[in-house]
């Protein structure tokens, strides 16, 4: 499993939290969780943990509920669509999802905030 770090962030500022385990993702379960009033959405997507932001940009859907195809995210309220690599809205390109760093401890999912 590998981490998806945003080059921007800045490793030293980070604070890592356990969010759920690869077994639940493994089952089909995304995780949809609050840490300092920060949503997120995390998935296993082609063998890897994925963290976004929980709420759609577009009109505040909860992204843990919406489908995943390839890799590619779809809002679950209004059929948005998100490349999880880039971030970025296909249907606005000016909207990005927010995504974090995730490490992987033994089944333990930790994202970075």
């Amino acid at each position: 499993m590998s981490s998806n770090a945003d080059a921007k962030l800045i490793g030293s500022s980070l604070v890592y939290h356990r969010v759920g385990s690869v077994e639940a993702l493994r089952a089909g379960e995304p995780i949809g969780i609050t840490i300092e009033e920060q949503a997120l959405a995390v998935f296993l997507v082609d063998d890897e943990v994925i963290a976004t932001q929980g709420i759609c940009p577009h009109a505040t859907g909860p992204l843990h509920e919406g489908e995943i195809d390839g890799r590619i995210l779809t809002c679950p309220w209004h059929g948005w669509s998100f490349n999880l690599d880039s971030g970025i809205c296909e249907d606005d390109p000016c909207l990005h999802l927010k995504r974090f760093p995730v490490k992987v401890e033994g089944d333990d999912i930790l994202v970075g905030l």
